[in-house]
């Protein structure tokens, strides 16, 4: 895997133009002469090294080649939108990966038990949720098993109802089950997002069929509480909403916070009006191993998605899945306090040389939402749009950004009302490369 490294490093020094990860690509590229081709480099005291940066440009990859086509040669450096690690993965993935290759043959796949067991040893240790094998659908993505469960539940021209900002893959995910969608914006308390629980039940109407729970909430950064679980669950049961859960970024938790899967609730009645869509495509950065499973414990309810879905696993995505279960816990356990750190970095940098810029201190995932808005009423964004033919404010400052400071950063109107002057972003990078992204950016937006 070290290979990469080295992959189109002409093309990637000329392109990204970061002096940190430049610097760092050939001492990468000669250590990995004498360690194995799978390895990551290791630390005194087994720790897993996350800091030197590690180059994924001209490798096809969506959060570093796709954004340099927008733009002309040298205008972007920083792929800081698109949610997926820079890290590279666990050892035991690329190993277990580099095995079944040496097999040379793509038949079909026997079973999927190991994979099974792994998912339910992982969220009964992790997560203290007891899951039985035969309640769990194995997917490839939580997209089609969240669209499954919107036609399952939804009629069409029906709605799902969303708390706002959210992710905006939700969205297409109900255009494509040709589902309405409405938003319940969320208030923004004492630095905290926060239900607004009034508003909640209002937009609870007999069209609402269906209400996706995002947990932690991204792009915000919201670990909900049992309480507010069992809030939202009881509400939704009154009016007769089926909860699906997405829980995707449920492993990426700051120190002091803890995920609650919606499948734990003491509410059993609660529990039994929902369905739980997972994976640990983030927990590893497998995106493009398309792996997922849904679970839920009313089998009535399970049967009905399992009516409208489909899944066509990938054997090398089943052996990369399993292996991460099976051996990747240490290799994550580091990653996550680091990123946890990260975090920290990005508050205290904000603080300290960009005031002018907002901050949401995150409970989990591993995206920041920040508040841009006194930046975007600074260079008179709103007017800009229209000049340039952007559909928001938010879209025109993206461009703007990039061009000033080469950083690129996911517009905050694309996750829905409340998202207006922010940007999302992406801070699963080595703090090396964090800390030449925000100099960039605090040189592009401090004085204007």
């Amino acid at each position: 895997m070290s290979k990469i490294v080295g992959l189109n490093r002409r093309t990637f020094i000329k392109s990204a133009g970061m002096t940190a990860l430049v610097g760092a690509a050939g001492a990468v590229t000669n250590t990995a002469s004498a360690q194995s081709s799978t390895s990551i480099p290791i630390l005194a005291g087994g720790r897993y090294d996350f800091d030197t940066p590690y180059n994924r440009v001209g490798t096809n990859c969506s959060r570093w080649d796709s954004p340099a086509r927008r733009y002309p040669e040298g205008v972007f450096k920083y792929g800081m939108g698109v949610a997926s690690m820079d890290f590279e993965c666990a050892p035991c993935i690329t190993e277990a990966l580099t095995e079944r290759v040496q097999h040379h043959n793509w038949g079909y796949i026997s079973t999927t038990e190991p994979l099974r067991e792994g998912i339910v040893k992982w969220n009964g240790e992790r997560h203290g949720v007891d899951l039985d094998p035969a309640s769990i659908t194995l997917s490839d993505g939580v997209y089609p098993g969240i669209i499954a469960a919107l036609r399952s539940f939804v009629p069409i021209g029906n709605k799902v109802l969303l708390t706002s900002p959210c992710y905006s893959g939700f969205y297409s995910m109900a255009r494509a089950a040709r589902v309405d969608t409405i938003d319940s914006q969320m208030r923004y308390v004492n630095g905290r997002y926060e239900i607004d629980w009034e508003d909640l039940e209002s937009k609870m109407t007999a069209d609402v069929r269906a209400m996706i729970v995002c947990n932690p909430q991204n792009p915000t950064g919201n670990v909900w509480t049992e309480e507010e679980l069992l809030r939202i669950g009881r509400l939704a049961l009154d009016h007769e909403i089926v909860v699906l859960a997405d829980e995707i970024h449920s492993d990426v938790i700051r120190a002091a916070h803890k995920y609650v899967p919606f499948g734990s609730l003491r509410d059993e009645a609660v529990v039994n009006n929902s369905v739980s869509f997972n994976a640990i495509s983030k927990t590893f950065n497998l995106a493009a191993m398309k792996n997922a499973y849904f679970y839920s414990k009313n089998p009535r309810l399970l049967a009905q998605v399992n009516q409208f879905h489909r899944a066509e696993l990938s054997t090398l995505g089943v052996v990369a899945n399993e292996a991460a279960y099976q051996y990747g816990a240490e290799w994550f356990d580091q990653a996550n306090t680091y990123m946890d750190e990260s975090h920290t970095f990005v508050e205290n940098y904000i603080k300290e040389h960009i005031p002018n810029v907002g901050y949401t201190r995150n409970e989990g995932t591993f995206m920041t939402f920040l508040d841009f808005s006194k930046v975007l009423d600074a260079i008179g964004a709103e007017e800009l749009a229209q000049v340039h033919g952007k559909n928001s404010a938010e879209s025109y400052f993206q461009d703007w950004l990039t061009e000033k400071s080469g950083v690129y950063l996911n517009p905050g109107s694309s996750y829905g009302t409340g998202g207006e002057g922010h940007m999302r972003m992406n801070i699963a990078s080595s703090r090396r490369v964090l800390q030449e992204v925000f100099d960039a950016m605090a040189a592009a937006v401090r004085n204007v």
